[in-house]
């Protein structure tokens, strides 16, 4: 490496650098309230969570099966039960970790709507996203009509997101 490629590189990080503190600023600036776009994955996390309990039950089961049979000392292709139930145990590991990430975000969201200073946005936010989480997600207008607001669904969203843009969590 040239001395001209060694300078060119650290002026190259230095520039990196300095795009980085002020996307960092730029984002801590963004990130003060709450996105409504965040809230509406509250239910995706519901979901994942759910299925993820569910393949961890059904790959305990089957660990369990294959246990039971080869202390009964069964018939069982041992290269078959041997490779599953060792891929098994890593692939558990992996399962409750996914499980853990999405607990944490799904926390972490019912924690920000709890801190929502505003009582009338709080409502609505709860009403839309928390509320009834094994059905779809209802339109504006239908959150207006199911809360019997005097507004319309536009003039809903719009009160919603400015409250959730002013309040700081």
């Amino acid at each position: 490496m040239s001395a001209k490629d060694f300078f060119t590189a650290i002026d190259m990080l230095d520039t990196y650098n300095k795009i980085m503190k002020i996307d960092g600023k730029r984002q801590a600036a963004v990130s003060t309230g709450i996105d409504t776009r965040e809230l509406g994955r509250y239910r995706s996390y519901v979901y994942r969570e759910k299925m993820l309990k569910r393949e961890i039950l059904e790959l305990t089961q089957s660990r369990m099966r294959i246990e039971k049979l080869l202390r009964e000392n069964k018939s069982i292709p041992e290269a078959v039960a041997l490779a599953d139930y060792r891929r098994g145990r890593s692939k558990m590991i992996d399962l409750w970790l996914e499980l853990s990430s999405v607990m944490l975000k799904r926390r972490t969201l019912e924690e920000k709507a709890m801190r929502i200073p505003s009582d009338f946005v709080r409502k609505v936010v709860y009403h839309r996203y928390f509320k009834d989480t094994g059905s779809r997600l209802h339109t504006w207008a239908q959150t207006a009509c199911e809360m019997e607001l005097p507004m319309t669904g536009v003039q809903l969203r719009e009160t919603v997101v400015k409250g959730l843009r002013m309040c700081e969590i």
